[in-house]
């Protein structure tokens, strides 16, 4: 009996080492790849432990025609060498040049612009912006004449320019005014013209201005000269007398 249980163990004992073994050769099953290149796993961090999210002001894009700014249209301008004045030039149908039926032995222009308003017994009568230097008929020692000295313009503008029509003249202004650090003095008047309908001008009044600017001592003083028939617009005087500048 002894000897029959003892080789029944060793039978049992042989069959377990065997299956053991057999056991011991089964693969096992391997982790996807891509499950563990791809996922990993969440770290849920405590919402005390969360930091708050900070708020960024981030700058919105801008397209280069925002960012520079609508490009702006350049001003044009008259430059007179002569005196030194500058002053806009105005749009069409207004061009560069004073009209030389403006100059006369009284009067001598070096730059300006002009426009046709209409014609008067078949002659061009033009709106004009001119400049040029004082001359020597008209008596001026310093800025204390300023005044005189415009008003003497003014005057003598009248029979010079629009002696071709019947007309009135009327002074609207006389004041001291500065052009780029200059002293200087303005004088603006009104031209009317009452028989202008019935002779079927296009116009019929004009403004005008004279501007005498000192430039400093021992050297003649610049003028100013523009006169704008109603029918180019006569706030366009103002717009030039308020634009002119003078070079150092």
């Amino acid at each position: 009996m002894l000897w029959m249980l003892a080789a029944v163990t060793a039978l049992v004992l042989a069959v377990i080492a065997v299956m053991i073994k057999d056991i011991s050769k089964t693969p096992t099953a391997a982790r996807p790849a891509a499950l563990s290149a791809s996922v990993r796993p969440t770290q849920h961090a405590t919402p005390s432990a969360a930091p708050r999210p900070t708020s960024l002001a981030l700058p919105r894009p801008t397209s280069p025609a925002s960012a520079a700014g609508k490009p702006s249209k350049r001003t044009r301008k008259i430059a007179d060498a002569g005196s030194g004045l500058s002053y806009r030039l105005l749009s069409s149908p207004w061009r560069r040049g004073c009209p030389d039926t403006l100059n006369t032995p009284m009067f001598s222009w070096s730059a300006g612009e002009h426009a046709v308003a209409g014609t008067v017994s078949g002659t061009p009568w033009y709106g004009s912006a001119c400049s040029g230097l004082l001359q020597r008929q008209f008596q001026y020692s310093g800025p204390a004449d300023l005044e005189a000295t415009a008003m003497s313009l003014a005057g003598a503008m009248d029979p010079a320019y629009y002696s071709g029509l019947r007309h009135d003249s009327t002074l609207e202004d006389s004041s001291a005014m500065l052009v780029s650090g200059h002293q200087a003095w303005k004088v603006t008047f009104q031209i009317s013209y009452p028989d202008a309908a019935a002779q079927g001008f296009a116009f019929g009044s004009e403004a005008a201005a004279v501007v005498v600017v000192d430039r400093g001592a021992g050297l003649a003083p610049a003028v100013f000269y523009a006169s704008v028939p109603s029918n180019l617009g006569t706030s366009d005087v103002r717009i030039l007398v308020g634009s002119l500048r003078l070079s150092s």
